[in-house]
C-alpha cells in the first residue's frame, strides 16, 4: 500500500432523538489532528466543537506511523456485521500520490478498538474524546468515576 498522507474518520449518531443527533469528523496527518462536532440541534449541553492541533512531536509522528500500518486492515475488513440504529463510521484515506480510498461501516466503535485507542493518544488532553472514537471502554471508565461532591 502507498504511503498515507491523511486519514479522515467521519461519524454520525445514528437513530436517536433529534436533540442528540450529530455528525463529526477527525482528520489526522503525521503532524496534526483536528476535530469538528456538529449537533443537529445545538444547545447548552450539546454545543458545536471544533479544534485543531499541530505538532513537531516525534511521539505523535510515531503514532501516525502505527496508524499507517494498521490502516490496510481497517480498509480491508469484510467481517463486520451490519448493525441497525447506529451511525456510519467512514474512513477516507488519502495517499501521497493523491489517490483516495474510502470505506464505511454501520457498526459501533468497538469494531476498531485498537485503532481508535491509538488515535485517542493523539488527542490533546484538554479536549473531549471525539464521539466517533468512543468505544465501550470509554463508557465503562465514565461509570467508574466517583461523583463530584460539593
Amino acid at each position: 500500500m502507498a504511503q498515507i498522507m491523511r486519514i479522515v474518520i467521519k461519524g454520525s449518531s445514528g437513530y436517536c432523538c433529534y436533540d442528540e443527533a450529530y455528525t463529526d469528523r477527525v482528520a489526522i496527518t503525521s503532524d496534526s489532528i483536528s476535530y469538528e462536532y456538529k449537533p443537529e440541534c445545538e444547545s447548552e449541553i450539546n454545543p458545536k466543537r471544533k479544534w485543531s492541533y499541530k505538532t513537531t512531536s516525534p511521539i505523535f509522528c510515531m503514532l501516525f506511523e502505527k496508524l499507517q500500518e494498521m490502516t490496510p486492515a481497517i480498509l480491508g475488513r469484510s467481517d463486520i456485521a451490519f448493525c441497525t440504529d447506529v451511525g456510519i463510521i467512514e474512513f477516507t484515506v488519502t495517499f501521497f500520490d493523491k489517490t483516495k480510498q474510502r470505506k464505511g461501516y454501520y457498526c459501533t466503535g468497538d469494531e476498531f478498538k485498537d485503532y481508535f485507542s491509538t488515535i485517542k493518544q493523539m488527542v490533546p488532553g484538554c479536549e473531549y474524546t471525539p464521539a466517533v472514537l468512543l468505544t465501550s471502554d470509554d463508557y465503562e471508565e465514565e461509570q467508574e468515576k466517583p461523583e463530584c461532591r460539593q
